[in-house]
């Protein structure tokens, strides 16, 4: 933590208390005095984030968060070099081909600028991330607490769009709401981190707050426009989670406008119909069904968490396993190594990079490589294969990894108890949720709603990331809507000074 950091914390705290930051936070159910506690407590996830991974792990650098960080830094240092240049990589217009200038000069010292790019329907696009950072990063004074601070400061924004859009349902409950939105332990750790957690929850914030105004107060083109640009961030930053709760709130917020009977068969039967369609059109425009996409994506995550020492030259992008027993140091140069003989490896060659290319035994022990970043084995990799011959079993398989695993008898480590501990936070909700659908005379369909969209991106999750870890990361935007059903089912509170009527 840094001075920089400490500054503007205060800085954000006072823009909350006098202005609710311009009205843009303003909630008449939230006192100001409130909404900044709420901001200052939910601003200690930067510190915890940046300490647990020092101790845990010797530091942020080697991991996603590092590397955002060092990514913006690097593109927003390029612009003292070209700003013409610049501003065409902030808005897309680049040309980032190994022949390109900007590409040698800034991207070929980037880590995450390239990965994450694909072209099926669950890759996550990192340049969003580091193009905003990198614009952070002209007031930030080189400092990651303070880059971690903004993006913290965003999905504080989101997640009170998101109340504003929820707080109907929850009638003298609307605190207890909201603090689950704040302080849901892994969305609280990770949103306070330079990742893309923060500026997802800020986009799926906007996002459903603005499709409910359109839904119950009528259409409006600025509204419009800014739906649009918010569903094209969404289709590129996380679609596998934002465009399916874009679609979801859609036809939630139309049924409870509409006061139409039988709203869970009308929303399963639609929910049904487009994930048809879009099979469909997956397989007349890929020749893929989303089985066969969610299957290959699993199989590329599996592989990339493996590890290993990644290389580059003029030619050709290396992959060869996490030992640097297979390569040696080039004499005289830093980071710089070749390939030692018969060693086996994967490679992509620059001019089509989308095709992989295998070495079994390698023969040129003379072309020296840069070493661009090495990935240890992942320690938390899981298995499903075994109940690949059933498909119950297998979809039970990804319902428990990204529920219920670690649960303490398993646990190993002090992470992975408090990661049990949120666990059993999920299976609590869930059994509140059961009780409250077949006990509470409630209209059920909020509290319906809110767990099918948690369980649906969860099993999607746990079909496509075969590693507990990136599962615990990925799940926490989405996995509060269980524990919110419950909150719907649980006693109300009387309202205090701080919750007032609508």
């Amino acid at each position: 933590m840094d001075l920089y950091f400490v500054l503007y914390l205060l800085l954000i705290l006072l823009l909350i208390y006098k202005t609710r930051v311009f009205g843009l936070i303003n909630d008449q159910n939230i006192s100001p005095k409130l909404l900044t506690c709420l901001f200052f407590f939910k601003a200690l996830g930067v510190v915890v984030f940046y300490f647990v991974y020092k101790s845990a792990y010797g530091g942020i650098e080697g991991f996603d968060a590092g590397k955002f960080y060092g990514d913006a830094k690097t593109i927003s240092e390029y612009s003292k070099i070209d700003l013409a240049g610049y501003l065409k990589l902030l808005v897309g217009l680049q040309d980032d081909s190994t022949t390109s200038s900007i590409y040698k000069t800034c991207l070929v010292h980037t880590f995450n600028w390239d990965n994450g790019v694909s072209h099926d329907y669950f890759y996550n696009d990192n340049r969003i991330v580091i193009r905003v950072h990198s614009v952070f990063h002209f007031i930030a004074f080189n400092s990651y607490f303070v880059h971690a601070l903004f993006n913290c400061f965003l999905s504080f924004i989101g997640i009170i769009y998101l109340f504003k859009s929820l707080k109907g349902y929850f009638a003298h409950k609307k605190i207890m709401l909201l603090l689950v939105l704040c302080f849901f332990p892994s969305l609280w750790f990770y949103t306070g981190a330079v990742l893309k957690e923060g500026i997802s929850i800020f986009v799926l914030g906007c996002t459903v707050y603005q499709l409910k105004k359109m839904i119950e107060g009528g259409f409006q083109f600025p509204g419009f426009i800014y739906l649009l640009v918010l569903l094209f961030i969404s289709c590129l930053l996380k679609p596998y989670l934002l465009i399916p709760c874009d679609i979801a709130f859609s036809l939630f917020f139309t049924l409870q406008h509409k006061k139409v009977k039988y709203k869970m068969i009308l929303f399963f039967s639609w929910t049904l119909v487009i994930l048809t369609l879009i099979n469909v059109l997956s397989l007349v425009v890929k020749n893929k069904s989303l089985s066969d996409i969610t299957s290959e994506h699993q199989r590329v995550f599996a592989d990339a968490a493996k590890g290993g020492i990644f290389l580059l030259d003029t030619t050709k992008f290396v992959r060869l396993p996490y030992d640097y027993n297979l390569i040696k140091k080039a004499p005289n140069k830093d980071s710089s190594f070749t390939i030692k003989k018969n060693t086996a490896f994967i490679y992509w060659e620059h001019t089509h990079q989308q095709d992989t290319l295998f070495c079994t035994a390698n023969s040129d022990t003379l072309t020296v490589y840069r070493l661009v970043y090495d990935v240890p084995k992942s320690g938390s990799n899981i298995l499903v294969d075994s109940y690949s011959k059933n498909t119950v079993l297998t979809i039970a398989a990804y319902f428990y990894y990204t529920l219920f695993f670690p649960f303490f008898a398993n646990a190993h480590g002090i992470l992975q108890w408090v990661a049990s501990l949120e666990n059993l936070l999920i299976a609590l909700s869930l059994f509140i949720f059961l009780r409250g659908v077949f006990q509470n005379k409630k209209e059920a369909f909020p509290a319906v709603f809110f767990v099918s969209i948690a369980l649906g991106i969860c099993l999607l999750i746990g079909a496509t990331t075969p590693n507990s870890g990136a599962i615990f990361r990925y799940r926490s935007p989405i996995i509060i809507f269980i524990v919110i059903s419950a909150v719907y089912y649980l006693k109300p509170i009387k309202s205090g000074s701080h919750e007032r009527p609508d």
